[in-house]
């Protein structure tokens, strides 16, 4: 049967490869199963480029123009069901499940959600994607659909343009083509700052410089279109070829870090290339990788896709361990069943429906817009400022009461006087430590707001001039956000657990804490109990103990420096204490509250008092 206007022959190895592209970001969202899996969305922008440009092609060959509206109406329906729905889902989770500090955040991701902008809001937030783990938002994974809906509203434009008005059409518009690509691939190389920590951000996020991937798979139908008619032997070839850009892409969705210096000098294009080699499998009837491609799992999960993507992570942020208290496998099965549910529900009971028979009532230009306008409603309805525990930005900024150039405190030599340094969570357990209300005791806290001892912001140079001054009897050095931070090492952006980082860590503490050593003075260094919340995951367990390994090479190094062992007190056999007298001991999973950490502060007085 000839496909309706404006359509191309359904082929189902191009489901499969949905199905795959999906299946490695769920993993890669899954605390980074799948290392590189974020490259999912690449295989999505090559695929969306190849059929768009495809259905485009495909109306003008039949009917010598392009009937805009009706494209658009129909991505539309294709688009906006689910994602109207996610909203008030979203303000759900803001109403029941987000804590007060992220109402704002969530505000903001979801209008920008609604506009298609949210890549943008991303680049000019500074929201580093790799951070996702740690500063979850629901709305996160929707910049790869606002780029997809940026290029369905102009792409369509440009083709038409150059189709319409030139006599060679398809010609130039495969020179428009490269010409664009090869300009997004030079704003990748041009814009891409390796030595700055978010220097990822600009070209991951960027419409400019991730368009290269959906231009190379417009390129494609233009040079071949769906349903490409080869001789056996290039069959053979491109059979051949698939094959290797099939393990290809296995190895770099394996190995590939999202913060690899060598993506952003070609490893992109070279997965888009296998990308592309493996649509032009996929398009090619009777190869062997589109037979592969073609089997029923692979296509199911490619059938519902677009719910999979949208549903996955904000049901991943509702059900994090710190409320549902499952083991890792448990978690993930629990997650992705609850995806699945979603997904299918969507898929059959709203998407469908409207893709197919359009809205069940009233007229669309009425009704798109009212929805549209109710679901900006109910989130902001939904993130509406709210009594509540204060947000991390405020315990951080309430715990951290002297900067840079502040007067030390006087010495008061008539009560055991403790100096706390380290960063914000130094402060915070200071603040606790104060919440003691002991007169015999001074707490003193001179901790930094992201104090990183790999870059020296901690003022470490300071250290030796409060022991100085000040003469305490007790000095407690507290990292808890060490964890969170890195360097450049080896052309990209290293974290704990990597040798070079964790060497200069144990080198750089271990200077500091000899300025600290007096005879008058003892020196304790905390070690670092496993996050909690919004941080709470393998990756991170991981790192706190590449760090805690550190400090304790540092701490054996220094003479009369002792190891405060606030990890095993508070995480005995890994397992965290998370309540103190029904009060929550860490209410953002990395600062301490005076109320919940009343009997830890108790506990680290008289230790420090011994």
């Amino acid at each position: 049967m000839r496909p309706a206007r404006g359509r191309i022959a359904h082929l189902p190895a191009l489901d499969g490869l949905r199905g795959l592209a999906v299946i490695g970001v769920i993993l890669f969202h899954s605390e980074g199963l799948l290392r590189g899996g974020y490259l999912g969305v690449d295989l999505f922008f090559v695929l969306s480029g190849f059929l768009i440009t495809s259905v485009l092609l495909a109306e003008h060959d039949e009917r010598g123009t392009l009937d805009l509206r009706m494209f658009w109406v129909r991505r539309a329906r294709r688009l906006l069901p689910a994602l109207l729905a996610l909203m008030p889902a979203v303000a759900l989770y803001a109403v029941t499940l987000a804590k007060p500090g992220e109402l704002a955040r969530l505000r903001s991701d979801a209008i920008a959600t609604l506009a298609y902008v949210a890549n943008w809001r991303s680049v000019f937030s500074k929201n580093a994607y790799w951070e996702l783990f740690a500063a979850r938002s629901p709305l996160e994974h929707m910049w790869s659909l606002a780029i997809e809906e940026q290029f369905y509203v102009v792409w369509p434009l440009l083709v038409a343009g150059v189709l319409v008005s030139l006599r060679r059409g398809r010609r130039a518009l495969l020179g428009v083509t490269l010409a664009l690509l090869v300009a997004s691939a030079a704003a990748m190389a041009v814009l891409y700052t390796p030595n700055a920590q978010d220097g990822t951000t600009r070209v991951y996020f960027g419409t400019d410089a991730r368009a290269a991937a959906i231009l190379a798979g417009a390129a494609l139908a233009l040079f071949m279109g769906p349903e490409a008619r080869l001789r056996p032997a290039a069959r053979r070839i491109l059979d051949l070829l698939g094959a290797v850009a099939l393990i290809g892409l296995g190895v770099a969705w394996a190995c590939l870090d999202g913060q690899s210096a060598l993506l952003y000098r070609g490893g992109f294009w070279l997965t888009e290339l296998a990308c592309l080699v493996l649509i032009a499998c996929a398009a090619a009837p009777g190869s062997f990788i589109a037979r592969i491609l073609s089997v029923r799992p692979l296509t199911f999960v490619g059938s519902i896709s677009y719910g999979l993507y949208l549903w996955h992570w904000p049901i991943d942020c509702a059900l994090k361990p710190s409320r549902v208290h499952l083991g890792y496998t448990a978690l993930f099965a629990l997650r992705l069943a609850a995806t699945l549910v979603v997904s299918l529900a969507s898929y059959r009971w709203l998407e469908m429906p409207i893709r197919v028979r359009g809205l069940p009532f009233g007229r669309p230009w009425l009704v798109v817009p009212a929805v549209f306008a109710l679901a900006a409603l109910s989130v902001v309805v939904g993130t509406h400022p709210r009594p509540g525990s204060p947000s991390e930005r405020d315990l951080i900024a309430s715990a951290a009461p002297h900067r840079s150039g502040d007067a030390v405190p006087l010495a008061r030599p008539d009560l055991f006087q403790i100096m706390v340094l380290g960063d914000s969570t130094a402060n915070s357990i200071g603040w606790c430590m104060r919440g003691v209300q002991d007169r015999t005791i001074a707490v003193h806290l001179l901790g930094k707001d992201g104090c990183n001892m790999l870059t020296d912001s901690c003022d470490c140079a300071k250290w030796k001039d409060y022991t100085a001054t000040l003469q305490p009897d007790s000095t407690l050095v507290f990292l808890g956000g060490a964890f969170m931070y890195g360097f450049h090492a080896d052309g990209q952006w290293r974290e704990a657990c990597y040798p070079a980082v964790d060497h200069a860590f144990e080198r750089a503490l271990e200077a500091r804490l000899k300025d600290l050593v007096s005879p008058t003075s003892r020196v304790f260094v905390a070690t670092i109990p496993y996050a909690l919340g919004d941080w709470e995951s393998e990756r991170n367990r991981s790192k706190i103990n590449c760090v805690n390994a550190g400090i304790r090479e540092a701490v054996a190094a220094v003479p009369g420096v002792r190891l405060f062992d606030v990890a095993a007190h508070l995480c005995p056999n890994g397992d965290c204490e998370r309540e103190f007298d029904s009060k929550e001991i860490r209410p953002d999973g990395v600062h301490y509250s005076v109320e919940g950490a009343n009997g830890l502060s108790r506990w680290i007085l008289e230790e420090l008092r011994k």
